[in-house]
């Protein structure tokens, strides 16, 4: 299943990507995460490993991102990984008309049952996981 949001920031590129690329942050623009921290210490970038644990409904996922491609102020690739769910998030930012342009795409691939009704349950996640997560990253930015 493919995610794909689009949204402009009132924010400059440089502030907009590092708060975006350190998942770590994705609990306080993603209503659909629990809680996410970074496993270790070390600087963002390539190979930096977090601990997701996100919401659907009742039922709570963890799951491990480890950030596959960083190009600062430009794009970051997470895959993820929990035990019923994989996903690639490619988040891209472009300087456009005084702020930043995101465009984010996650495509999540199910191993049980989910597969088979997953064209059913597309709209319903492209509403309440896509189009509030980055509603909620725009409304973090700009407060």
């Amino acid at each position: 299943m493919r995610l794909h949001e689009t949204r402009h920031i009132d924010r400059p590129l440089e502030e907009v990507f590092n708060f975006t690329a350190d998942f770590a942050n994705t609990e306080m623009w993603d209503p659909g995460v629990e809680s996410a921290r970074q496993i270790g210490t070390d600087p963002v970038g390539p190979g930096t490993t977090y601990e997701v644990v996100t919401r659907f409904g009742t039922t709570r996922i963890p799951m491990e991102y480890t950030i596959e491609e960083y190009t600062p102020n430009s794009r970051v690739v997470l895959k993820g990984r929990g035990e019923t769910v994989s996903a690639v998030d490619t988040i891209e930012f472009q300087s456009r008309d005084g702020g930043t342009f995101v465009d984010y795409t996650a495509d999540l691939t199910f191993d049980n049952w989910i597969r088979h009704v997953d064209p059913l349950l597309q709209p319903l996640m492209r509403r309440l996981v896509g189009k509030r997560a980055l509603d909620g990253l725009v409304d973090t930015l700009e407060k």
